[in-house]
């Protein structure tokens, strides 16, 4: 399972970033930096019907592409810490709004980064969840792989000290 979600994510990952950059028509024209927070998710609401495809887009759309990473956890023990996860996601699309503002392929906002965040804190949720009913036996796998994981990273050790 946590090679799967390792091949999916990078794959998921590099087909966000060229979405964020170039997809959906972005040319370079202008970086913008919006640092009022809920201006743009007003905007949205005030101004667009719930189903429209700009609130689906920019409201739906920067929630729910972003839950795969709250599966983080699959891949290390240590992004089950949800601290840990939190900082480190919001650190990461900081980067990426950052990226966009200063290549000119879209606006640094602050409503992307609450609402992607919104988005991973769901996918944690769920992750949770599942491994608290066990859906699909999914803490057992997790357990064991972990453990594996864990055995791994001790035999490299020793060997590395044993060639020393």
């Amino acid at each position: 399972m946590k090679r799967y979600y390792a091949v999916l994510i990078s794959l998921y990952t590099i087909f966000l970033l060229y979405m964020m950059f170039y997809g959906c028509g972005r040319h370079p024209e202008y970086g913008f930096l919006q640092l009022n927070p809920f201006q743009s998710i007003k905007y949205f609401l005030n101004y667009h019907q719930i189903f429209s495809e700009k609130f689906m887009v920019n409201i739906i759309g920067n929630i729910l592409v972003f839950i795969p990473y709250g599966w983080m956890g699959i891949l290390n023990k240590r992004f089950n810490n949800l601290a840990m996860l939190v900082f480190l996601f919001v650190s990461w699309i900081s980067m990426i709004e950052l990226a966009q503002l200063y290549t000119a392929r879209g606006t640094a906002d602050i409503d992307d980064v609450f609402l992607n965040t919104f988005g991973m804190l769901i996918g944690y949720t769920i992750l949770q969840v599942a491994r608290k009913i066990n859906v699909a036996n999914i803490r057992t796998i997790l357990e064991r792989e972990y453990q594996q994981s864990i055995f791994s990273d001790v035999a490299s050790h020793l060997s590395q000290l044993i060639k020393i």
